[in-house]
């Protein structure tokens, strides 16, 4: 697939907005920015494999999985190992390994959702929701490969509605937004509406393409003031404007370059955040937990920006570029 600035772009919006969250500045839907990255997600995966699919007539599930692991392991092992040498001198041992052992595992969001654990690593859990995903949506392309383009977006839309409406149904049925929100099982739409945009068989023109985009960043920027993310009634249908405005995003920026969304979100900085925004979001999160009950809002963003930004250019320069080449190498992956 070919490589587009826009989505890093959009990576930068949503790990910023993550931050600026955890930090506790006056935005009460912050957490949309993980909604953002879902979505992302899996417009990217479900794009390089139907690339793939395209090229060869299959899917390599084992060098799929093993471009992940060169991806995702080694800047969250980092992470992990300077977490384990510093954590048990601040809280209990037992809790430190705890945390450490269900982030290094990918079982945080299920952790989250029944026994609010880890607090220190919670962040974590979106890393789980995505590699829980990683893990199934091979196997799903390989099934569904000898249906039409067509076909397949029909059978996207109905996966999209059926993951909706579960976790609709589990919203207003438990009245619990920790059970339902930090889950897989109940956060897979996003995921499911970004496979839905790759194999899509329509793409908007311009006029169009730019007024989707003005109409889903209002949407966004609404929510990322307003909308109060722990309440059940918010997850249940709060959910489906998030889902459907991080769509809009990405549809218009692969539909047509140079609207006024394209040119902001292809900023140098604003892609140079977005190429680094996985360690941003790993580092961030820890420091944030310590600081921000002691700090004013904007001190804590400062504190912990700059020095999670800072590591994490070194992460990206030093570990992701280098261990990047080595997966092209084993096949063309994009922009993920």
């Amino acid at each position: 697939m070919q490589y587009s600035p826009a989505l890093d772009g959009l990576r930068a919006v949503a790990v910023l907005a993550v931050v600026a969250f955890h930090c506790r500045m006056p935005i009460a839907g912050g957490s949309i920015g993980v909604d953002l990255f879902f979505v992302l997600s899996g417009y990217l995966i479900t794009s390089i494999m139907r690339s793939e699919l395209t090229e060869t007539g299959t899917v390599s599930i084992g060098r799929f999985y093993w471009r992940r692991a060169l991806r995702l392991w080694p800047p969250l092992l980092l992470m992990l190992a300077a977490y384990t040498a510093v954590a048990p001198t601040l809280f209990p041992a037992r809790d430190a390994f705890i945390d450490t052992a269900l982030a290094a595992t990918y079982l945080t969001d299920y952790a989250m959702a029944f026994w609010h654990e880890p607090l220190m690593l919670g962040h974590t859990w979106s890393l789980s929701v995505e590699e829980h995903f990683y893990l199934l949506w091979p196997l799903v392309v390989l099934a569904t490969r000898s249906l039409s383009q067509r076909a397949l977006a029909g059978a996207l839309i109905v996966a999209f509605v059926a993951a909706t409406a579960w976790r609709i149904a589990d919203a207003l049925i438990w009245q619990d937004w920790y059970r339902t929100y930090y889950r897989f099982d109940t956060r897979m739409s996003g995921l499911m509406l970004g496979g839905l945009i790759a194999v899509m068989p329509w793409r908007p023109k311009r006029g169009t393409a730019a007024m989707i985009g003005r109409l889903a960043a209002y949407v966004l920027i609404i929510g990322l003031l307003t909308f109060p993310f722990r309440s059940p009634a918010f997850i249940a249908w709060g959910g489906i404007a998030v889902d459907l405005a991080a769509g809009g995003l990405i549809l218009s920026v692969i539909s047509a370059e140079g609207t006024r969304l394209y040119r902001v979100l292809t900023l140098r900085p604003l892609v140079y955040i977005g190429m680094t925004s996985y360690s941003i979001y790993l580092w961030h999160y820890p420091v944030a937990r310590l600081l921000r009950y002691d700090l004013h809002p904007l001190a804590t963003l400062l504190v912990v920006a700059v020095p999670s930004i800072a590591i994490a250019t070194l992460s990206y320069e030093f570990v992701e570029k280098p261990l990047k080449s080595m997966r092209r190498r084993l096949a063309p992956e994009g922009a993920i």
